[in-house]
């Protein structure tokens, strides 16, 4: 083959690699697949209202307890007030942990409505290990910023949902299994959750086993964010069984097959929930500090 023809053929691959990556990320913001059978939206309504209170949550926390932003004006010393009086208030704190269980329980009914592969599980492994990979390294790198080298939070505790539930779906697992199964780590973890939170006396010495419920020491070990394996995991197990019932057809309940155009946004939001989750503070902050260098808003 000649150069001319070896050029040519070179661009012609990069064209076509181009042409699909266009393809995948114009694909990205567009909420159902024109090929593909449409969402269930009312499940990327509900995930996609969490992450947003989420995010705030996150930004608040990290303006306030991070201090990432150089605030200097009135005006950003007035967010910096409002970011710490969210993250002091005690309503906040008691609530916090039920949006995540209703997190873990609609995921739950979502992967019931997929078929889970060896290739998805391995995928989902390897995401959360560069996720905590990259939380360790960060610790090397920022030691005075980063309190610990491990955080076992919604990631890891999502990574190891999928892998339960794959497992069942392996051994042909019956539903009453798994719902009694759901039923009694739910309970298991709410009772470390009251003990923890209302009573103060939850505490597991043994390092891995702290990390399955709400105790003192887990917490130690995870202290910038801390969410144990139980209860999310029951409740996971139940919305995953409640999905296989309510959702036999694997459409959505409402009388509409499309949702509202208007509330497009929000179902973006819900339908790629993990990169809203690790990106959209990381977005949020980044222009907000781009925005001070060049204007000095806040």
């Amino acid at each position: 083959m000649d150069l001319a023809k070896k050029q040519s053929l070179a661009k012609k691959r990069m064209v076509e690699f181009l042409k699909r990556r266009w393809v995948s990320f114009r694909s990205f913001f567009r909420y159902n697949d024109p090929e593909g059978k449409p969402r269930v939206w009312e499940l990327d309504l509900l995930r996609g209202i969490i992450l947003l209170i989420v995010t705030l949550d996150h930004v608040c926390n990290f303006i306030y307890a991070f201090k990432v932003l150089p605030f200097e004006t009135e005006f950003g010393l007035k967010i910096m007030e409002y970011a710490g009086a969210y993250c002091n208030f005690v309503f906040r704190h008691a609530i916090q942990p039920y949006g995540l269980f209703l997190l873990c329980f609609l995921s739950g009914i979502n992967r019931s409505l997929s078929h889970s592969t060896l290739l998805k599980m391995v995928r989902f492994c390897l995401f959360s290990g560069l996720f905590m990979g990259g939380y360790a390294f960060a610790k090397v790198l920022f030691p005075d910023l980063i309190a610990t080298y491990l955080i076992f939070n919604i990631i890891p505790v999502l990574t190891i949902c999928f892998v339960v539930w794959w497992v069942l779906d392996l051994v042909k697992c019956p539903d009453w299994v798994r719902c009694t199964l759901g039923f009694i780590v739910t309970l298991i973890g709410l009772t470390f959750y009251y003990k923890y939170y209302a009573m103060g006396n939850s505490v597991v010495e043994n390092d891995f086993l702290s990390l399955l419920v709400y105790n003192s020491h887990g917490v130690s070990l995870s202290p910038d964010n801390f969410e144990p394996l139980l209860p999310h995991l029951g409740f996971f197990l139940l919305g995953g069984v409640l999905g296989k019932y309510l959702y036999k057809n694997k459409k959505t309940l409402t009388k509409h097959t499309y949702p509202p155009k208007i509330l497009r946004p929000i179902l973006i939001v819900g339908k790629h929930s993990l990169a809203v989750y690790l990106l959209a503070p990381v977005v949020i902050l980044g222009l907000a500090w781009i925005i001070i260098q060049i204007v000095h808003l806040f």
